[in-house]
C-alpha cells in the first residue's frame, strides 16, 4: 500500500508539473481554410496574443479542402498534448458528418472542446453586374425562375453552403449552388461577375461593399454591423431569419484535464482583452463566450436546426 501511495504521489507531482510548464515549446493551430477568410483572421489573432501571453511561438498551419476535413485529421491524429490544436468551424461538427458517405473520425468524438473563441455575422453580397439589386428583387426573381440564380460557397456542407440552405427553405425559393474549395475563391468569382451571390463573412465583406466591389443586400444577423449600419437587414425581410457561425478552439481527444483548463482560462484572458475585441469588431465579429461545456451545448442545438436542411441536401445527392 505504501509503495501504491508512492507511486500515487509521484504520479500527481508529474502531473503537476507538466500543467504548470505547458507550454514550453512551439504551439501549432490547425486552421482547416485557406489564408485571407475569417477563420484564418481569427486564427492569427488568437495565436498571436496567445503567443504573448505564453511566450512560446504560436504557429498557424492553414490546411484547406475536403470541406475542412484534411486539417481536422491532421489534429485527430496528433499527439494529445496540448502543442497541436484546431480552429473548429461550425460545419465541420453540425454538419458535414452527416452529409458524408463516410467519414475518417468522429469530431465529436475525437476532439475535446476548448471554448468559443469568436462568431461572425454574415453579409448577402452580390455581383456589381447580378440582375437584381436588392433582396426582393432577388426573391422575386429566384420565385419566377427557380435554380437559375447561382450561389458560391465554401464547399458542400461548408457554413457558406448551410446558410444559403436555410435562407432557401425559410423564403420558399431554390438557388443554384456552386461549390469551390475555399469561401475567398467563390467571392474572386462573385466580384468578376462569374457567380451571382454569396452569403460572405462581414469581416471579409466590409471593404469590398464600401468599395462597391461587389453588392450588399442585406446582414444576416440579429444586429446591425456597426461598419455597415445601413445594411438591410435579412431577417425584416425574410421574416425572423437569422444566420451566424463560430469558430471554437479544439484539442485531440485525450489531451489532459490540466492542458484543457490552461488552455481555456488563457483563451479567455485573450478574449477580455479591449483590444482583441476591438480588432473582432472592426471585422464585423464578436468575442466568444463560455468553455467547453457550452462549445459542447452550441454544437449540440446547431446540430438540430439544420437537421431538416442536411436531409433535403443528401436526398439531392442521391438524385440520378
Amino acid at each position: 500500500m505504501l509503495k501504491s501511495a508512492t507511486g500515487l504521489v509521484a504520479a500527481l507531482a508529474f502531473s503537476a508539473g507538466a500543467q504548470a510548464a505547458y507550454p514550453d515549446r512551439p504551439v501549432t493551430l490547425v486552421v482547416p481554410s485557406v489564408p485571407g477568410g475569417a477563420a484564418d483572421m481569427v486564427g492569427r489573432l488568437v495565436a498571436e496574443q496567445l503567443g504573448k501571453q505564453w511566450n512560446v511561438p504560436i504557429i498557424v498551419e492553414n490546411k484547406p479542402g475536403g470541406a475542412t476535413i484534411i486539417g481536422t485529421q491532421a489534429v485527430i491524429k496528433a499527439a494529445p498534448d496540448g502543442y497541436t490544436l484546431l480552429l473548429g468551424i461550425d460545419a465541420s461538427f453540425a454538419a458535414v458528418p452527416f452529409l458524408m458517405e463516410k467519414m475518417p473520425y468522429q469530431p465529436q468524438k475525437d476532439l475535446e472542446p476548448v471554448a468559443t473563441l469568436s462568431t461572425l455575422r454574415y453579409v448577402l453580397v452580390a455581383s456589381p453586374t447580378a440582375p437584381f439589386k436588392s433582396v426582393e428583387q432577388l426573391l422575386a426573381q429566384a420565385r419566377a425562375r427557380p435554380d437559375t440564380i447561382t450561389y458560391a460557397s465554401g464547399g458542400e456542407g461548408s457554413t457558406h453552403h448551410l446558410g444559403m440552405a436555410l435562407f432557401e427553405q425559410e423564403a420558399g425559393v431554390s438557388f443554384k449552388h456552386v461549390p469551390y474549395k475555399a469561401a475567398p475563391q467563390g467571392f474572386v468569382d462573385v466580384m468578376g461577375g462569374h457567380i451571382d451571390m454569396m452569403f460572405l463573412a462581414a469581416s471579409t465583406a466590409i471593404q469590398p461593399v464600401r468599395g462597391g466591389k461587389v453588392q450588399g443586400l442585406a446582414n444576416t444577423a440579429a444586429t446591425p454591423i456597426p461598419d455597415l449600419p445601413d445594411l438591410p437587414m435579412l431577417k425584416d425581410k425574410v421574416k425572423g431569419f437569422t444566420f451566424d457561425s463560430w469558430f471554437g478552439l479544439f484539442a485531440p481527444a485525450g489531451t489532459p484535464p490540466a492542458v484543457i483548463d490552461k488552455l481555456t482560462a488563457s483563451v479567455r484572458s485573450v478574449l477580455r482583452d479591449p483590444q482583441v475585441r476591438d480588432k473582432l469588431q472592426a471585422q464585423g465579429l464578436a468575442a466568444g463566450e463560455g468553455g467547453p461545456r457550452e462549445l459542447r451545448e452550441r454544437i449540440g442545438a446547431d446540430t438540430r436546426r439544420l437537421a431538416p436542411v442536411i436531409a433535403k441536401i443528401k436526398s439531392q445527392q442521391n438524385k440520378p
